[in-house]
């Protein structure tokens, strides 16, 4: 091997760890962002059935 081969197996090398770091932040990043939405998912969700809940007691308290 001469040192232009070697010297551009150790490019490649270290441009391909640094690319996976980076594609690593970013999946890091995603799960982050769906957790969140998940997390605002339940609570609109937990918040609708409470709503819902008082509203058909309110109902039948009214009219029954």
């Amino acid at each position: 091997m001469h040192d232009d081969e070697i010297v551009r197996a150790g490019t490649r090398r270290v441009v391909g760890r640094e690319a996976l770091r980076r594609l690593s932040r970013l999946v890091g990043d995603w799960q982050a962002e769906e957790h969140e939405k998940a997390l605002l998912a339940r609570r609109v969700a937990i918040g609708l059935g409470i709503f819902a809940a008082l509203a058909l007691s309110a109902f039948f308290l009214r009219f029954l």
